[in-house]
């Protein structure tokens, strides 16, 4: 099943709209900061920019534009206490099964079985939305949130883009990481957008935006995508990799735009 052209759907989908123009960032080449541990020493950490908030927090703003938020969350949170609210991407799959787009009991499941060292004391979740002031992202916001892994001592950052332009914003976030010595893995349900805006290492995932890992309750899935990241981050041995992964979603992956509009 091929790719959807998320770059070209839009274009074409907001020029009908009247809209001018989205002008997306491109970069030809991308920084590259190595693993210092095996995986099994590894602390690992994990962000994902699907509007996903604990039940006691405030919600997320659906429709954000330039918003910078990142919540903290601890490594023990109950995968059954989170909250979606994001109208740029299909989350009722995530909204039963969390692990579909935020796999934290997959992590931890990892960290028990050695394959990761630990989880590391916080996850994060935001970055959400549509963010165009990239300027502000990679001077302030990216880096004020690479300041917080690195008193926790993150060793690896996974990555998990939600909509199409979280994609962008995602990969930026990535390549601001690595810049400052955190290596990063993004998981990619968007190839062309990760393909331009390349974070260090990349694995795309042919599944509809919201479901990265796989389908509720799919623990196998959920679990062999996560590995399949965290084992690029390991052996990826120069920066912009893009590996296409070998899972394939058992439908046809539909292009819906939704209110996720530029």
């Amino acid at each position: 099943m091929e790719p959807i052209k998320y770059i070209e759907e839009l274009n074409k989908f907001y020029r009908a709209q009247g809209h001018p123009p989205y002008r997306w960032t491109i970069n030809e080449t991308a920084p590259l900061t190595r693993l210092k541990k095996p995986l099994s020493e590894c602390t690992v950490t994990m962000l994902t920019s699907g509007g996903i908030s604990r039940r006691s927090a405030e919600p997320f703003n659906p429709l954000a534009r330039n918003d910078h938020r990142v919540d903290a969350i601890q490594n023990d949170a109950p995968s059954d206490d989170f909250q979606i609210h994001d109208a740029y991407y299909d989350h009722r799959d995530a909204s039963r099964d969390m692990n579909c787009q935020f796999p934290i009991d997959r992590l931890r499941d990892l960290a028990v079985s050695g394959e990761i060292g630990r989880v590391a004391d916080r996850l994060w979740s935001g970055f959400m939305g549509r963010t165009y002031d990239r300027t502000r992202l990679t001077t302030e916001s990216a880096p004020a949130f690479i300041a917080e892994l690195k008193k926790d001592k993150v060793d690896l950052l996974v990555a998990v883009p939600a909509c199409p332009l979280d994609h962008q914003t995602v990969g930026l976030v990535c390549r601001t990481a690595e810049e400052a010595g955190i290596p990063t893995v993004c998981v990619s349900t968007g190839r062309d957008i990760t393909e331009q805006t390349k974070p260090p290492r990349s694995l795309f995932v042919n599944h509809p935006m919201g479901n990265a890992f796989g389908a509720p309750g799919d623990t196998k899935t959920q679990s062999a995508i996560l590995v399949a990241a965290l084992e690029l981050a390991a052996s990826a041995e120069e920066g912009g990799v893009l590996v296409d992964g070998p899972f394939e979603w058992p439908s046809e992956v539909e292009f819906a735009p939704g209110k996720a509009s530029m």
